[in-house]
């Protein structure tokens, strides 16, 4: 059974042992609770628990509120809001959230949410796994095909066919002609993984191949962008356009 650990967020003291006890109960470790979104950022961040337990309504900064803040984690929970007020429910899947539970939350109830938080989990590890097997073949070989987790199958993308990969809402997109994919590598792993005399990483956001660059576009004040050949424009950071300029053989001024 996958071991979880979850952090308690509500300004009930009351609701925040009810809901403890509940885990604990379920073997699901504890590791902090919090009476307030903002400290429960933090402290997700610092504790980087498998479950949020998330109230809505909160003083300050709402559990909404704290649920977009999220996306900007590196290592972001499973999401599950806890709150007196079924008529949210909507919203928190809107959020992304894992589960809604509500107040006063029943076993049973808890019970179907860890089911899924482990079955969740089990599938990004093994996705990590895979993905760790990926980069340890790319560095004694170079990479003629990108695999990519669908659902039940494996994708495997020709690396000459895909155009560029962009991070967005904490995932990278790896884009070819014929559509784009989701995937769960990060932009640091896809720049290992990529052959670095076809492909170059020219913003933090984004790496592109660099035979389907149609156009450099100078946007003033020092920026940069680029138009590949599916009609999209990338932007280009400030410190990589130097880089982007030498792979490219250009000789535009640089201000």
């Amino acid at each position: 059974m996958t071991l979880l650990t979850a952090l308690i967020t509500d300004d009930e003291p009351l609701a925040r042992l009810h809901l403890r006890r509940l885990l604990e109960a379920a073997q699901v470790e504890v590791v902090g609770e919090a009476d307030n979104a903002a400290v429960a950022l933090q402290l997700t961040e610092d504790l980087r628990p498998d479950l949020l337990f998330l109230d809505i309504q909160m003083p300050g900064l709402s559990g909404m509120q704290a649920a977009g803040a999220l996306l900007y984690l590196e290592h972001a929970p499973l999401l599950v809001f806890v709150t007196g007020y079924s008529e949210h429910a909507v919203a928190a899947f809107e959020q992304d959230a894992l589960d809604y539970l509500v107040k006063p939350v029943a076993p049973d109830r808890l019970a179907k949410t860890l089911v899924r938080a482990r079955e969740r989990l089990t599938d990004v590890r093994e996705r990590q796994r895979e993905q760790r097997q990926v980069l340890e073949r790319a560095a004694a070989q170079p990479l003629q095909r990108l695999p990519i987790r669908e659902d039940y199958a494996v994708r495997l993308l020709r690396v000459e066919e895909i155009v560029c990969a962009v991070a967005r809402e904490k995932r990278v997109f790896v884009r070819t002609q014929a559509g784009e994919h989701r995937t769960y590598y990060t932009l640091t792993q896809l720049e290992s993984l990529l052959p670095a005399d076809l492909f170059l990483r020219i913003h933090d956001s984004c790496i592109v191949n660099l035979n389907l660059i149609e156009e450099v576009l100078f946007l003033g004040n020092h920026s940069y962008a680029v138009r590949l050949s599916i009609g999209l424009q990338l932007p280009v950071g400030r410190t990589r356009y130097p880089e982007l300029q030498r792979r490219l053989g250009l000789d535009l001024p640089s201000s």
